[in-house]
């Protein structure tokens, strides 16, 4: 591996989770050997890695190289193209890991014909960390990442309901950070007016706070919820005519949705490119019926509940064919709990 585009994915890592729709992305310029800039994309709207590496020069970059985890962009939107900055700046070769699948960008032919040697160099690190923007840019859909946390015999809580606490603290600071990595995150009815969730990132030192996305239904929202204070205005889908009265409060979306359309309109009119769900079992079940899911999160705990009603997925199974099959990516200990990372087959 090319020590400087290790340096470049891990300034793109920085930013995780904060750029919505855009991708991470973490550059680095280098000069006779000598790392003289370095920058990451930061929020969407804000300068481009590239343009932040070449304005955190400590000399003249005109003859360096540039390390760079995506192919340049070379099209207007809502900063002006990357490519017009590296050239500007007199940037010889630019070394890119991974090839921009948004067929706006052209950036490796624009620089190749501004008389800058432009080369693909993959880096495996990088790749993966694409995988998921290219797939919410090709089905104009955020990514969905389905969260629970279970005994060890399956069960979201006792048959009465009781659910706290399932797991152990270093796995419910552990969901802070994943919600952290979230544009938005989504419960149903049961869950906000049952629980009064703040559904905040609690992380030490700030951190980015997904957006609440609320599945009322026909539920009817009420005066002095905790979300009213989130630092983002929740967006509460709706087909209770009667919580329009609360759209000062909060983003009310009346009618009757389907979990695609809501999906849909959460990256078209909210840029959202990444949903946590953490509903209940109803909630939980449909995304997986409908296959409206990237990967499935479940946090085990070393405890036993027993004959209880509020299961994970709760439709019905007949025959082995119609199982589903999810992929383990991951496995992580937190202390006595264990925390599983699968994606769709």
């Amino acid at each position: 591996m090319n020590i400087y585009m290790d340096k470049a994915v891990a300034a793109a890592s920085i930013a995780d989770g904060q750029t919505e729709k855009n991708p991470t992305v973490g550059a680095v310029i280098v000069k006779d050997g000598v790392v003289v800039g370095m920058g990451s994309h930061l929020s969407m709207g804000s300068d481009h890695a590239e343009v932040q590496a070449i304005k955190s020069c400590i000399e003249d970059p005109a003859g360096a190289d540039m390390y760079v985890t995506l192919e340049p962009c070379s099209h207007h939107g809502k900063t002006p193209p990357c490519t017009k900055a590296i050239i500007d700046a007199g940037i010889k070769r630019i070394f890119y890991a991974v090839k921009d699948e948004n067929p706006k960008v052209s950036g490796h032919k624009v620089l190749e014909d501004n008389g800058v040697k432009a080369v693909h160099a993959p880096h495996e690190e990088a790749e993966e960390m694409y995988e998921d923007f290219f797939n919410h840019l090709s089905a104009k859909r955020p990514n969905v990442t389905l969260k629970s946390a279970v005994s060890l015999d399956g069960k979201l809580a006792l048959d009465d309901g009781t659910s706290r606490w399932i797991t152990n603290e270093d796995s419910r600071e552990d969901v802070q950070h994943l919600r952290h990595a979230h544009d938005a995150i989504l419960t149903g009815a049961g869950t906000l007016l049952n629980d009064d969730p703040r559904l905040t990132a609690r992380i030490e030192g700030g951190g980015n706070h997904p957006r609440p996305v609320i599945l009322l239904g026909s539920g009817l929202l009420t005066d002095r919820l905790k979300i009213e204070a989130h630092p983002k205005k929740p967006v509460i889908f709706t087909n209770n005519i009667e919580n329009r009265k609360f759209n000062q409060k909060y983003h009310i979306e009346y009618g009757q949705f389907s979990n695609g359309e809501i999906l849909e309109k959460l990256y078209s009119d909210y840029d959202i490119s990444s949903v946590l769900v953490e509903g209940g079992a109803k909630t939980l079940t449909a995304f997986i019926e409908e296959e409206l899911y990237n990967q499935i999160i479940i946090y085990i705990a070393p405890k036993l509940f027993g004959r209880s009603k509020h299961e994970l997925f709760q439709s019905s199974v007949s025959t082995m064919e119609e199982m589903i099959h999810l992929k383990l990516t991951d496995v992580e200990k937190l202390q006595s709990d264990l925390k599983l990372t699968y994606r769709r087959n």
